[in-house]
């Protein structure tokens, strides 16, 4: 998906394009109160998410219990995607589909800044709901290469009444962006020893609050990484300093999976998924390889690129 930015900083398109169905929004609801997160996209077209592993954390705190209708008692994730797909009818008026889809299983490490989430996919027309994907790029790239950062950032929504037959009724704006910049850094390893001890890139494109878990495009739509921090301009620094998470040393993760209806569920690592054809990548996943070790870890090596 090739999107063009000239400003370096401005909205995503109009509404109805495809990126408000592949990239949305993740929040929590307290106290009638809904409250943003963050930022995720989709790899996979039956609800696999990739996002900040920050963001899936403060989701978690958010757990709520649930009663079944046998009376058990469950621990569900409060967060959700919010998802909005504006549809022309044949009579050419606009209707806006979509809602909060509850988050249901996370995939992470706490080593890296790039988790994974299952979204429950709503029943559209007898069928279940499918997203447009953005492919990944799980190589390390080259400093000097553009790139194309999307999220939200200062949506706010309130809840204007929740009703048995028509569910939760919400009223929102959002202010998205699509920002563009350059690879200044690569950390194949570590930034530092603090809050980017994983390997990242830093980038002078701007990041704002709300973007984290966002997708980081290359110059061929590839999502070469997932915002993860930004630091404003300052007296050191007259531009943006951004940061984003590299996606290689996640590929060993493993998620449960469910291979086709009725089977049982599986775990199957992002490497396996992704050889198994669930995960469009680019060639930069020859350069990858995934080891099973004895203990049952998985560890992930990656040839730098050639110059």
């Amino acid at each position: 998906m090739m999107i063009h930015v000239t400003d370096g900083f401005a909205p995503f398109p109009e509404s109805g394009h495809p990126i408000e169905q592949m990239v949305m929004p993740l929040l929590t609801i307290m106290d009638e109160q809904v409250m943003t997160l963050g930022t995720g996209f989709m790899i996979n077209p039956n609800g696999l998410m990739m996002t900040a592993v920050h963001v899936i954390k403060e989701g978690m705190k958010r757990m709520v219990k649930k009663t079944n209708d046998d009376g058990s008692i469950e621990n569900v994730l409060g967060f959700y995607a919010f998802y909005v797909n504006y549809q022309k009818h044949v009579d050419s008026n606009e209707s806006c589909l979509g809602g909060l889809l509850p988050i249901g299983k996370v995939s992470y490490s706490n080593e890296f800044d790039v988790g994974y989430c299952w979204l429950k996919r709503p029943i559209i027309e007898g069928k279940p709901l499918t997203f447009p994907v953005l492919p990944l790029s799980p190589g390390i790239p080259r400093v000097g290469e553009n790139v194309l950062g999307m999220g939200y950032h200062q949506m706010k929504a309130d809840i204007v009444s929740q009703t048995q037959e028509n569910g939760t009724v919400i009223k929102y704006y959002e202010r998205t962006a699509l920002t563009t910049g350059q690879i200044t850094e690569v950390y194949p390893g570590r930034r530092d020893c603090g809050m980017l001890s994983f390997p990242c890139f830093c980038t002078d494109a701007r990041f704002e609050h709300g973007m984290s878990g966002g997708p980081i495009l290359d110059e061929h739509g590839s999502v070469c990484g997932v915002i993860c921090s930004c630091l404003p301009p300052g007296d050191d620094s007259p531009g943006y300093t951004s940061y984003g998470s590299l996606l290689w040393p996640t590929l060993g993760t493993s998620i449960e999976v469910i291979p086709y209806e009725g089977a049982n569920p599986e775990m199957m690592s992002v490497y396996d998924l992704i050889h198994k054809g669930y995960i469009l990548t680019d060639e930069t996943i020859a350069n990858i390889k995934v080891v099973s070790e004895a203990n049952g870890k998985k560890t992930v090596y990656v040839k730098p690129r050639q110059s």
